[in-house]
């Protein structure tokens, strides 16, 4: 029987008008109005998760593969707890996303209820929890004030400056009738924020009279779906480009111009000695704070004696870490559009030799010589056995390190992590989040097998919604890269790893996947082949040397000596 119409129904409606189709969640008593709700409409799909944090990471996932608004729900208490830091690393990853928090009845707040989050003593405040974590936290305490509050957090979300955004709704509040004036205001579109004229005109001039320009594209490049701009401008002027780890995937890392990833986790020394030379008279910096990871721990050879110009759409970033002498508050996307309206072509420009070629499988070299399967080797084969228009999802750690420095990315592949933040079991989720976002791709994450071990119960989520997600779990028996780095600076690694290695292909069966253990190249290439072609949850334990540091995590380590004086 049909339900009278209640404040849940109206949500509903003004989330699927914002094209909202699925919404990740753990069920609780305060959310089962809500439920109910979504169980008898269509065109909104409920997925049920194992975590709260895994809600909102796969709601992260999805937002980060169509751009649009991810959306998930948590109950009260600990349901809201568990979601924060998979909201503030949708915030600094720069993906829309609404958690609804669930929230106990109204006139109970403050009287010791049952998972009470409405704040004051012997009770924790999920608003003011929220409130650093994300873009805008708020609780609706009427039914009358859904309409606005809904509309604000989904315009927040969604803006310029895309983020999380945390919405509490108590019991009462989804259950009350809907409220006579419902819903009166549609939700317009917000261009996209443009460029003074001036600032464009300058940024244009200091580009046409430099004579080594270089551009460093990160993740607000990204996130504007500036790529094709950014290419024209690179093959119009000849300028070679660098990209953050979150950027990599803007630019094809295959064209002549690329010279890969800069920054902590990713790269080569020959990357960084082309964008720290002397010879380079400007650095172009495109949607980057220009943080300790990007800059390779504030590398003050980055900017030092070059002019810096920097695009960002959020004013707050420009000159945030470095001095910049032509400062362009806009989306790149636009800002690349304007400036191409009024750079010229140059008559021959200079062409660049690539850093790294996607055309030469270095895997083999990478391996010889040694007896155990290497990270290197391994993510480097992914350059000859992955479709080109894969969504590869990486988690913290050195997986990060190994994407960077082996893989090259090439479009319509794109590439997803989350660093600001720095969570590991991320990508797990997220992964599975994209895949039902975008069935038509392959999707593929790779992950330590730490970062396993904290989100690798969603397996079973992708199990139960027969998604074919392809989970690549570097297992080198704990947390290698803080082993790493205690190996490197102290010679010595208490506490990082794990005393028994994981069996991440018997706990992934135990979930409903298909497994594989590949100890071997060839064990893994049969491995990726079968689960490329089967067409069901799949993943490989690759049993991969602990030993193996990345070229990039020996300079993080430098970086933390200086830090620690």
């Amino acid at each position: 029987m049909t339900q009278d119409r209640t404040t849940a129904h109206l949500l509903l409606d003004m989330l699927a008008e914002a094209g909202v189709s699925r919404i990740f969640g753990v069920p609780g008593g305060p959310l089962l109005s809500l439920l109910n709700v979504v169980d008898e409409r269509t065109g909104i799909d409920f997925v049920l998760t194992k975590h709260e944090e895994g809600a909102v990471f796969m709601a992260e996932g999805h937002a980060q593969a169509t751009g649009g608004l991810g959306v998930a729900c948590v109950t009260a208490g600990p349901g809201t707890m568990h979601a924060i830091t998979a909201a503030a690393s949708a915030t600094s990853d720069w993906a829309p996303l609404l958690v609804l928090g669930a929230q106990v009845p109204t006139a109970t707040f403050g009287q010791g209820g049952l998972q009470d989050g409405s704040g004051g003593n012997w009770s924790i405040d999920s608003v003011a929890m929220f409130r650093s974590a994300v873009k805008l936290s708020a609780l609706v305490t009427d039914p009358r004030q859904l309409a606005h509050h809904v509309l604000r957090a989904i315009r927040t979300a969604t803006s310029d400056l895309p983020g999380a955004v945390y919405l509490g709704l108590p019991g009462d509040v989804l259950s009350a009738p809907e409220p006579p004036e419902g819903r009166r205001r549609a939700l317009p579109a917000v261009p996209a924020r443009r460029a003074d004229r001036a600032q464009i005109e300058a940024l244009s001039e200091a580009i046409a009279t430099a004579r080594n320009p270089v551009i460093f594209a990160g993740q607000g490049a990204k996130v504007s779906g500036a790529g094709p701009q950014l290419v024209t401008l690179a093959e119009r002027r000849g300028i070679p480009v660098a990209t953050t780890t979150k950027g990599k995937s803007v630019f094809p890392e295959e064209h002549p111009l690329s010279l890969g990833v800069f920054g902590t986790y990713g790269g080569s020394p020959e990357t960084h000695g082309a964008v720290l030379s002397e010879d380079v008279d400007l650095l172009l910096v495109l949607g980057s704070s220009l943080g300790e990871v990007s800059t390779f721990g504030w590398d003050e050879r980055l900017t030092a004696g070059r002019t810096i110009c920097q695009v960002d759409a959020d004013p707050l970033q420009i000159g945030r870490n470095f001095p910049v002498d032509h400062a362009v508050v806009a989306d790149v996307r636009s800002a690349l559009d304007d400036v191409l309206a009024l750079l010229a072509p140059l008559d021959a420009p200079c062409p660049r030799v690539p850093v790294r070629s996607a055309a030469t499988d270095r895997s083999d070299v990478l391996q010889k010589g040694h007896p155990v399967l290497r990270a290197s080797a391994l993510t480097a084969r992914l350059n000859s056995t992955l479709p080109r228009d894969a969504l590869i999802f990486i988690d913290n750690g050195n997986s990060l390190c190994w994407i960077g420095e082996q893989y090259v990315s090439r479009p319509p592949g794109e590439i997803f992590c989350s660093i600001n933040l720095a969570c590991m079991g991320y990508a797990i989720p997220a992964s599975i989040g994209a895949k039902m976002a975008r069935p038509e791709r392959p999707v593929v994450a790779v992950v330590g097998d730490a970062a396993f071990a904290m989100t690798g119960m969603e397996i079973h989520t992708a199990v139960e919604q027969h998604l074919d997600v392809i989970w690549i779990v570097l297992n080198n028996g704990g947390n290698a890269m803080v082993t790493n780095l205690q190996e490197v600076i102290f010679s010595n690694a208490p506490g990082s790893s794990y005393s028994r290695p994981l069996d991440a292909a018997a706990i992934a069966r135990g979930l409903g996947a298909e497994a594989a253990t590949a100890t071997t190249l060839p064990q893994f290439d049969q491995a990726l082949s079968t689960a490329l072609d089967h067409g069901a949850p799949w993943l490989i334990d690759a049993r991969v040397d602990r030993d193996e540091i990345p070229w990039s995590l020996r300079g993080r380590a430098e970086v933390l000596r200086a830090e620690d004086g």
